[in-house]
């Protein structure tokens, strides 16, 4: 069960109305989240908690909470990058370290994100 203690670096708005993205810097990731305005509205320079797993219950104790499906894991030069869907909404992370559960292609997980 992935938990990441994150700061928002960046926050910047798409072309959708009211769809941002908000840049991440986690202990040992980076995250890139898209979100609508009226979901959730992220702060840059605030401390955030991510949490991906298949547990709906403990998903919905944060602030947001989103079913989300694996889209794809894919190798680069220094790192694995796995992207997860949330109806579209795009949640990207970037790990140095293979991805382990449960991060697989087409798997349905959760994701939460609480202020901390």
């Amino acid at each position: 069960m992935p938990i990441y203690k994150c700061r928002i670096d960046s926050i910047e708005p798409l072309r959708l109305p009211d769809v941002y993205r908000a840049k991440l810097s986690c202990d040992n990731v980076s995250m890139e989240v898209e979100l609508h305005e009226k979901i959730m509205k992220l702060k840059q320079g605030t401390d955030v908690e991510v949490y991906i797993d298949k547990s709906k219950d403990k998903c919905l104790q944060h602030d947001f909470c989103g079913r989300a499906h694996v889209v794809s894991i894919n190798k680069f030069e220094d790192y694995y990058r796995v992207v997860l869907s949330i109806a579209g909404l795009l949640v990207v992370i970037k790990l140095r370290e293979q991805p382990r559960a449960p991060f697989k292609v087409m798997n349905e997980v959760y994701v939460g994100i609480r202020y901390v």
